[in-house]
C-alpha cells in the first residue's frame, strides 16, 4: 500500500477495507491513496476506530526495521496465515492526517440500514481528493 504500481489519477475511488491498522507508515500508504486517485476521486476506508482523540500506537517499526511492541501485540485474522500485526487503532485524528496527506472533505461515517441490509455500524472514512 505504500509503493502501489498503478500510473498516478488511475482510479476514481480507491477503498481500503481493514487493512489500514496493519501497515507500519500509513502515511505513506495516505499518499499513495491520494496519487492514484483522480481529482474529484473518493477514499472509502475501514479500520479499528477507537472513537477517541487520538491513534492509540500499539507497535512500530525501529530504525533496523524490527518491530517494537508499545502495547501487548494484537493480531487480526487472515485467511493465509495466523495472524496480521495491528500498528494502530485510529481516532479522530485521523482526518487531520489525511487532511495533511492532500485530501478535502474527509469525515467519518457510520453506514446503519436496516432495510438494505447493514445491520451493523462501522465507522468509515470518506475523504475526496
Amino acid at each position: 500500500m505504500t509503493r502501489l504500481t498503478w500510473e498516478d489519477a488511475s482510479f476514481q475511488a480507491v477503498y481500503s477495507g481493514d487493512v489500514l491498522e496493519h501497515v507500519p507508515d500509513y502515511r505513506a500508504a495516505l499518499a499513495e491513496f491520494r496519487r492514484v486517485l483522480r481529482p474529484g476521486g473518493v477514499l472509502v476506508a475501514t479500520y479499528p476506530f477507537t472513537d477517541a482523540e487520538s491513534t492509540v500506537v500499539r507497535a512500530k517499526l525501529t530504525d533496523s526495521g524490527e518491530v517494537m511492541h508499545l502495547l501487548p501485540p494484537e493480531y487480526h485474522g487472515d485467511p493465509i496465515s495466523g495472524g496480521v500485526l495491528c500498528f494502530y487503532h485510529f481516532g479522530w485524528d485521523i482526518l487531520d492526517e489525511v487532511r495533511d496527506a492532500g485530501f478535502s472533505d474527509a469525515r467519518m461515517v457510520m453506514p446503519w440500514d436496516p432495510e438494505g441490509g447493514i445491520y451493523f455500524g462501522n465507522w468509515t472514512l470518506i475523504a475526496k481528493r
